[in-house]
Order: structure tokens, then C-alpha cells, then sequence
């Protein structure tokens, strides 16, 4: 691993599903890299791999919720990262409530912000949405902080 590899991997950042519904079918994709983008209006930005199951039809969603997960959600992490997005059993065992626009929440996550998908910029191998937040749930807990070997 050179030097800028390295030194990238000491930027943290939280784990998070995706969660979306389109056309009467609920998808989730495991992400690290979500961030604030403005705060009028008040937007979040998400970058997703292009190789990744779901992306295409997550850039045909309208809205999305950010999940952010705890400590106590690695198996949640790890099955939304290694199972197909359009895998019909994604959510098989998953239990999930609803948000106030229709995207499907993760019921044991410790927030949730549903977001409209307002713009989409071409990253190299991966895109970056930019979502204006709609509303929000703080649940309970902590954040989980990323860490790649979780994901090895």
C-alpha cells in the first residue's frame, strides 16, 4: 500500500444502508461515504460505486433514506454490502417501517434521513447524489465508525 493510500484510510467515516423503493421494490446498498453538503437547503451528498447491485436503479429513485448505523449493526452492514441491491430477498429478515415520503427505514438504525435526490455527478467508478433532506429520525445510539477489515 503506498503513502496516499495510507493516508486516505485515516479519514473516518460512518456505515450506512441506502434504502430505496422503485416501482413497488425496496433496495439497500451498504455506503461509507455520505457527508453533509449544505445546510440551505439542507442537503447530504452519498458517493456509490458504479459496480455496485442497485446503483442504476438508485439513480432513477425520486427519494432515498440514509440509515446510519451503530456498532451493533456489522451484520446489517455486511448484508447490504455483499448482497445484490436487486436481490428480491435483500430484505428477507430485515425489519423495516416506512418514512414519511415512502422509502423503506431500517427499524433497529440509529437515524435516518430521507432525502429527494435533487443531482447526480459522474465521479470516475463512482457517482455522487445529492439529496435534499426532507425529514429525519434520531432513534438511538451511537454511530458506527468504518473499518475496511469489517468489510475484507
Amino acid at each position: 500500500m503506498d503513502e496516499v493510500e495510507k493516508a486516505i484510510r485515516k479519514i473516518r467515516n460512518g456505515v450506512f444502508v441506502i434504502t430505496f423503493n422503485l416501482d413497488g421494490m425496496n433496495y439497500g446498498i451498504t455506503t461509507a461515504w455520505v457527508n453533509r453538503a449544505a445546510f440551505k437547503p439542507n442537503m447530504l451528498m452519498i458517493s456509490v460505486g458504479k459496480n455496485r447491485n442497485g446503483y442504476e436503479e438508485l439513480l432513477e429513485a425520486e427519494v432515498f433514506c440514509v440509515n446510519i448505523l451503530g456498532n451493533e449493526h456489522l451484520e446489517i452492514a455486511r448484508h447490504f454490502g455483499f448482497t445484490a441491491g436487486n436481490n428480491l430477498n435483500n430484505f428477507k429478515d430485515v425489519e423495516l417501517k416506512e418514512m414519511e415520503n415512502g422509502s423503506p427505514v431500517l427499524e433497529n438504525c440509529v437515524a435516518a434521513i430521507e432525502c429527494k435526490l435533487i443531482k447526480k455527478v459522474d465521479a470516475g467508478d463512482h457517482v455522487i447524489l445529492f439529496g435534499e433532506i426532507l425529514n429525519g429520525v434520531d432513534l438511538k445510539g451511537d454511530a458506527m465508525v468504518f473499518n475496511r477489515e469489517d468489510f475484507s
